[in-house]
Formats: C-alpha cells, sequence, structure tokens
C-alpha cells in the first residue's frame, strides 16, 4: 500500500467516525505504550463504551490501518509513519490548562485530585527500582483515599484530557500529565506549592510542634547560660553566636521538590532534620536522603507496618536509615533513639512509641 492509499483508508475510515479518531490519537500519544489494555482504559474513560472500542480496534487493524509493534502495541503500519502522524496528532481535544484544573480543585476542596496532582508534579523525584510511576499513583491515593477514589480520579482526569494512560508489556504502567507546556508545569508547580505551604502553616499540629520546640530552645539557651559567658570568654565568641551553638531551629520553611514544611534543628550536639506534612506518602520516605529525619503528620500512613515492604530494594536501606514518624498527641514510630527525639517526642504529647 502506497501512502496515498494508506492516507484515503485513514480518511475513508474516519470521516463520520469520531470513535475511530479517538484511538487514533491515543496511538499517536501512546506511542510504544499503546497496548490494548492502555487503549481501551483511556476509550473508556472518554468514550464510556469498552465493547464497541474493542470492535473497533479490531476493525482497525483488519483493515490495516493499525498494525502491531514488539511490544504487541498498536502502531500504524511500516512506511506510513510521515500520513499517520500529520492525521492523527490532530484527533484528541486540546487539553485544558494544568493550572486552571488545580485551581478548580481548591476552591472546590476536592483533597484527594490536589495531592494526585502534586504525585504527578513531582513524579521526577522518584527513582524507585521495582516500581513503576503508576503503582506509586495508584498505591499512594489508594492509601491515603480509597482504592475507589483513586479509580475515579484516574478516569476523571482521562476524560477531561488532564492525564493519558500508557501501559507496555512487561507490566511497566504510565499516567502521564498530558500534553502541558514547561511554562504551564511550572505555573501549576508554584500554585501547588504555594497552596501546600499555606494550608500546612494552617495545620494544628504544625503550629504545635513550632511552638513546642521554640519553648524547648529558649530552655536549652537557659540551662547554657552559666557556661556561656565562660565559654565566651574563653573562645571570644560572643554570646548571640553562642546560643546558637546551645540550641538552634530554623523555622519551617516549604521543601521545592517534595512539598512538605521542612526544618532543622540541633540541640546539645543532638541533630535532627524535621519535615511536616498532611499526608505521608511511602515514596517520599523512601526518597528523603537528610537523616535523621522526622517525619510530623496528622494521621499515621496506613503502610506503617508494612515499612519492609516500602524500603525493597531501596538505597540506602531501611536498616541504613534513622528515621522516626509522628503523630502528635497520639503515636510515633521510629527505628533509632536520640535524646533529643525523645524529649520532642513528649512534648508533642506522645506517651507511645513503637519501633519501625
Amino acid at each position: 500500500m502506497n501512502p496515498e492509499k494508506y492516507k484515503n483508508l485513514v480518511l475513508s475510515v474516519t470521516e463520520s467516525n469520531e470513535d475511530a479518531k479517538t484511538l487514533l490519537g491515543l496511538v499517536y500519544v501512546l506511542k510504544e505504550y499503546a497496548s490494548e489494555e492502555a487503549l481501551m482504559k483511556n476509550f473508556v474513560a472518554l468514550k464510556g463504551k469498552e465493547e464497541d472500542g474493542k470492535n473497533l480496534l479490531k476493525s482497525l487493524r483488519r483493515k490495516r490501518v493499525l498494525g502491531r509493534g514488539p511490544y504487541d502495541e498498536y502502531i500504524c503500519p511500516a512506511g506510513h509513519e510521515d500520513v499517520f502522524n500529520d492525521f492523527a496528532s490532530g484527533c484528541l481535544q486540546e487539553p485544558p490548562k494544568l493550572s486552571k484544573v488545580l485551581k478548580e480543585e481548591v476552591e472546590a476542596g476536592n483533597n484527594a485530585a490536589i495531592k494526585m496532582i502534586e504525585l504527578l508534579l513531582k513524579i521526577h523525584i522518584h527513582g524507585i527500582t521495582g516500581f513503576t510511576q503508576y503503582e506509586l499513583v495508584k498505591a499512594d491515593i489508594s492509601d491515603m483515599f480509597s482504592p475507589a477514589v483513586f479509580q475515579s480520579l484516574e478516569s476523571n482526569f482521562i476524560a477531561e484530557n488532564v492525564c493519558v494512560y500508557g501501559e507496555r508489556r512487561p507490566k511497566h504502567e504510565f499516567l502521564w500529565i498530558y500534553h502541558q507546556s514547561d511554562d504551564e508545569i511550572m505555573n501549576a508547580t508554584d500554585m501547588l506549592k504555594e497552596y501546600r505551604e499555606k494550608e500546612l502553616h494552617k495545620m494544628p499540629q504544625t503550629r504545635m510542634v513550632e511552638g513546642k520546640i521554640g519553648e524547648f530552645i529558649q530552655e536549652s539557651k537557659s540551662e547554657q547560660k552559666g557556661k556561656k559567658e565562660e565559654f565566651a570568654e574563653w573562645t571570644q565568641f560572643s554570646e548571640a553566636a553562642i546560643d546558637t551553638l546551645s540550641g538552634y531551629f530554623s523555622g519551617f520553611t516549604i521543601n521545592d521538590d517534595f512539598l512538605s514544611l521542612y526544618g532543622n534543628m540541633y540541640v546539645k550536639r543532638d541533630t535532627l532534620h524535621l519535615v511536616v506534612t498532611d499526608k505521608l506518602s511511602r515514596y517520599d520516605i523512601r526518597e528523603w536522603r537528610e537523616q535523621p529525619v522526622v517525619f510530623i503528620t496528622e494521621e499515621m500512613p496506613r503502610w506503617v507496618e508494612r515499612i519492609g515492604h516500602v524500603f525493597e530494594g531501596a538505597y540506602p536501606s531501611l536498616s541504613d536509615r534513622k528515621l522516626a514518624i509522628a503523630v502528635p498527641n497520639k503515636v510515633a514510630y521510629t527505628n533509632f533513639k536520640q535524646e533529643l527525639l525523645s524529649t520532642l517526642l513528649r512534648r508533642w504529647g506522645i506517651e507511645k512509641v513503637l519501633e519501625l
């Protein structure tokens, strides 16, 4: 079949069939990830007719509009890539601006949708052997909310052309933010960063933790007062400089990568890195590198009892890290002992401390 004949074939098949255009557009977007499962998941979300989609896909292959590639994915016949790409690139609707979608979800108070957009935007920080990007997002949203919530969000985001689902054998799955410019991704990220910082600072846990840390730092400095003057005379440091040596807390600011509040402190030679978030992602805790670290969150994540599974294949391994997860006034888990950590947990109203 020459290119002109293939072009006429495509036009004749799609002339009055919007569903065929949708499938060809999906094949174009997904490329090597255009498995039958991926095409049908996207098609059902966009059109709602799985059986019609499967029958149409078979028809397109039978008529040689589409073929199968090395990963059993759907592709255009060899030699007709230019014709196919030129036609199929215009078959899907333009996606809405991600910043507009995020703004609407924030105004609606849809925390699950906001969290899912957050995970999709910061996916670049997760280099996880043995996990796919799709499993990451699915597992976190399912744990934080429910599997039904994830399925609903996935379907809605695909239907609105915010995301597209791709799958390649062996089981490699992806959920992409669909066709947003770099500038638009930056706009949405900046909007999300501003929103997260504001909301996390408003949490009662954040205010309580900051207050207790401030009290503790002042007490530590007071305890050192007698020694401070002697030390200042000996070292020729100012007493203000020595104040920072006896106890220091940086305060909480937003972390650009993890979109959580971050601060560090040390008292009497003990150092801790502190991370405040509303719902702790298993992959955030896995990818965090500064140790020892305390993750402070509003509720204990469901996966904490299976934390060994979360860290399978991780580097460094769980046994080589020092980390704790704390829910103020409730419970904490930790895999290390430290005087500063123990003191803070008590001051945050945590009496039950379990071992990770």
